[in-house]
Formats: structure tokens, C-alpha cells, sequence
């Protein structure tokens, strides 16, 4: 989902081989926009030809944005083999504008928009650059980083997609060698998964009335949304949706936990609490909600007297809602059901 995946034969002179995969309909798919590097070492080149094998046969693609990513790819190396290591990441972002600029790359340095929700601003997007409006840049200056974290291009994905662009380019200016990676955004076709199956013996017709009205409101922000957004903007947007329509929904829960008969401090969780009887746990980009996010909803359901949670994952292809009920920690969690398109 966030980059471009590749399969490399080493022994056939650095071309790219990519395994191609059928969809449940039956169409042959491939992985296409990895970056294609020359197997000469000295040479910062990109391929701008890829072979996909595919049966006997090899069909041609070639990379997004090739021509420009190719040139932002020698800028990168230039700058980091004039400058040297060791300076910091604002140093390292100046001196690469500045070579943009000397090589007439249309370039806009961290530019600032609020995402707008009902009038409320709801979260600020703020990418390191933008070229030719097309192309969106985060720069790292971490020597010490080898592989770039599930945080790092969960950040670039969310810029992508607020700012309506396909293609991004992670670059750590810190190790010995330059690490540059492509991060590929496409919209997903968003699918549904619910499962409600832990919670519907216990559900009182209030229950039911008050839980379809919450589900309501979580899949209009998610089809007006979409997926790929960060967690904290996802949880503003329903906090708000649920106060316009007049379901009470309070942030960032306080919960005291109690231990043997005794009182510990508090604990403030990332729950909302909804019509004083509901809490909701909000995930994204997530495969599935982790087994935490179960146990701990169940716990502070029973600290806080209260019977039913919904745990929702604005997830990388998936709107999933979970029901939950108060349970001691090690109660049972259940597994995903089939999810359908929605």
C-alpha cells in the first residue's frame, strides 16, 4: 500500500523482474513503480524502462514520474555529497531548495493548510516540499536509521492524500548513503467489516437506537473522507459529527483504575465517550486493531462502570467496526469477519 514492492534477480544485469499476481477476478496484476537502480554503483541512475515478466512473455512500464524523479534523485545526491554528513535537517532542506531552484524545479517549502471540518479545524498539513505540483518530498537527516519506520511513511501517505497527489519521495540525508524511497498513494476502493456478534445479546433497544446513529455518522465521515488519514484528525472529525448531531461526545477519556479496593491515578485514554454510555476507540491505517486496543477498551469499560465500546479502524483498505463488551483483561477477542465493498 505505501511502496512499491520488487524483486530483484541479481543475476541478470540489475533488470527487474517483478512477480505478477491475479485479483479475485482474475486479472494479472503487477507491483510496477519501485525504483529501478543501474548495477553500476557510480552511477545515480534510474532505469526508466521496466520488464514485467508475465507467462512467457514481458510487458514494458514505465515508472511515474520518471523523468522528474530521476532529476530530483540527482539534486538529492549532489547535495549530500557537497554538504557532507552530520548537519541537521533544516540545513539539508535549505541547500536542496536552493539547488531546485538552480535547476528551475518549481518547488513550495512547507506549505501549511487546515483540513476544515463543519467550520472547526481539524488537523494542519505541513509536507517538508512540493514540486511541480505533483511531487511531495519528506527529508530525514537520521544517521543512524536504517530502514525508514511505519510512522515515517504513514506521515507522507497522509500528505498525499490531503493534498490530492500519487507519488512521494522519503529522503534520510543522514546515513553514510542517501536512502530515497518511493511511496506510491492510490485511493483504495474502501471495503466494510463489522462484527457485532459480542455485544448483540446484551444490546436494550436504546442501545441498538443510539449504536446505529454512532455507526451512521462514523461511515459518512469515512465516505466523505476516505481512508489514509492520520488517527488523531479521524477522531476529531467524529467527535465533532457526533456534538452537530447531537450525540454528547467527550475527548481524550479520564479513567481511575481501581486495584484490590483501592483507588490508583487517573489514566487518560485516547476513547471518546459518547452519550455518557459509549466509548469508541478510533484506529487508522491499520491492517486490523491490535489485540491491545481490545483488551484495554474491556478494561476501561469496567472501570468505568459501563457495558458497550465501539473500536473503529479507519484501516489501509478497510472501514472496520467492532463491538465490544466489559470484560475483565484476558477476556477473548474475537477475529475479522468477511468484509464487504461498500
Amino acid at each position: 500500500m505505501y511502496t512499491d514492492r520488487r524483486n530483484t534477480d541479481k543475476s541478470k544485469n540489475g533488470v527487474l523482474y517483478i512477480r505478477v499476481y491475479k485479483n479475485q477476478q482474475g486479472d494479472k496484476q503487477g507491483m510496477c513503480d519501485a525504483d529501478r537502480r543501474n548495477t553500476d554503483k557510480s552511477k545515480n541512475s534510474v532505469l526508466p524502462i521496466v520488464f514485467i515478466k508475465i507467462n512467457k512473455g514481458y510487458a514494458m512500464i514505465k515508472l511515474r514520474y520518471e523523468e522528474e524523479t530521476a532529476l530530483l534523485r540527482g539534486i538529492i545526491f549532489k547535495v549530500r555529497n557537497e554538504l557532507g554528513g552530520g548537519w541537521s535537517e533544516e540545513i539539508y532542506h535549505q541547500a536542496f531548495v536552493h539547488m531546485l531552484h538552480e535547476n528551475g524545479v518549481p518547488v513550495v517549502s512547507k506549505p501549511r493548510r487546515w483540513l476544515l471540518h463543519r467550520g472547526a479545524e481539524v488537523h494542519l498539513f505541513e509536507p517538508d516540499l512540493i514540486v511541480w505540483d505533483k511531487i511531495v518530498l519528506e527529508l530525514k537527516a537520521l544517521p543512524y536509521q536504517k530502514k525508514f519506520t511505519g510512522e515515517q511513511f504513514a506521515q507522507i501517505v497522509h500528505y498525499l492524500k490531503f493534498w490530492q497527489m500519487d507519488l512521494g519521495l522519503l529522503v534520510n540525508f543522514g546515513p553514510s548513503k542517501v536512502h530515497i524511497q518511493r511511496v506510491i498513494w492510490d485511493e483504495p476502493d474502501m471495503e466494510l467489516d463489522e462484527e457485532y456478534d459480542k455485544i448483540r445479546p446484551f444490546l436494550t433497544q436504546q442501545d441498538k437506537t443510539i449504536l446505529r446513529e454512532i455507526r451512521h455518522h462514523i461511515r459518512s465521515i469515512a465516505h466523505q473522507y476516505g481512508l489514509g488519514f492520520p488517527e488523531a484528525m479521524y477522531r476529531k472529525l467524529i467527535a465533532i459529527e457526533l456534538n452537530h448531531n447531537r450525540l454528547s461526545c467527550i475527548s481524550d477519556v479520564h479513567v481511575t483504575p481501581l486495584w484490590n479496593g483501592r483507588t490508583l491515578p487517573g489514566h487518560t485514554t485516547n476513547h471518546l465517550l459518547v452519550a455518557d454510555n459509549y466509548l469508541l476507540r478510533i484506529r487508522s491505517m491499520l491492517e486490523f486493531p491490535t489485540v491491545h486496543d481490545f483488551t484495554s477498551t474491556q478494561t476501561y469499560l469496567h472501570n468505568l462502570g459501563l457495558q458497550l465500546a465501539l473500536i473503529v479502524n479507519f484501516g489501509q483498505k478497510q472501514l472496520q467496526i467492532y463491538g465490544v463488551k466489559a470484560g475483565e483483561p484476558k477476556a477473548t477477542v474475537f477475529t475479522p469477519s468477511v468484509s464487504t465493498k461498500e
